[in-house]
């Protein structure tokens, strides 16, 4: 629940930061590409609202394709650290902005990934899950830095 509301407000923060950009026309048919580690699966969320990944039978990695734009690194980073998180690591370059971070859960300490990738006219935003384990989050956040557009 508190991992839900702090994607949210980094969402609300970072829309708020960057200006509106007019609606585009449709894209045409194109397709994600998501590579996976080994043992690790992506299956579609209903409505094609999103992926979900992870080894078999477990989600660690959920994506959200959208077309927000690309939010500032430090917009990002300020918004996740407005929810009271310790920063671990983070990336920003030109098409990925990205932050790994701990954050008490039930007493316990728990490492999470988000991130947004722009891949051509999407934007792709990744979050780990409450199943994620520590050495699955570095893998996630792989995933997310490696996406890529085909079409």
């Amino acid at each position: 629940m508190i991992r839900t509301a702090a994607v949210v407000l980094v969402l609300a923060a970072c829309e708020s930061a960057r200006p509106t950009t007019p609606t585009s026309p449709p894209e045409p048919r194109s397709s994600l590409r998501v590579p996976l580690p080994d043992g690790w699966r992506a299956t579609t969320l209903s409505a094609g609202a999103g992926l979900q990944v992870g080894p078999q039978g477990r989600v660690v990695l959920q994506l959200e394709s959208t077309t927000r734009p690309l939010p500032t690194a430090e917009a990002f980073v300020a918004a996740l650290s407005a929810e009271g998180v310790e920063i671990l690591e983070k990336e920003s370059v030109d098409t990925f902005v990205g932050v790994r971070y701990s954050m008490t859960v039930d007493g316990a300490k728990r490492d999470a990934f988000l991130g947004v990738r722009q891949t051509g006219p999407r934007t792709i935003w990744c979050s780990t899950t409450g199943s994620a384990k520590s050495e699955e989050v570095e893998a996630a956040m792989t995933v997310c830095r490696s996406l890529s557009w085909e079409g």
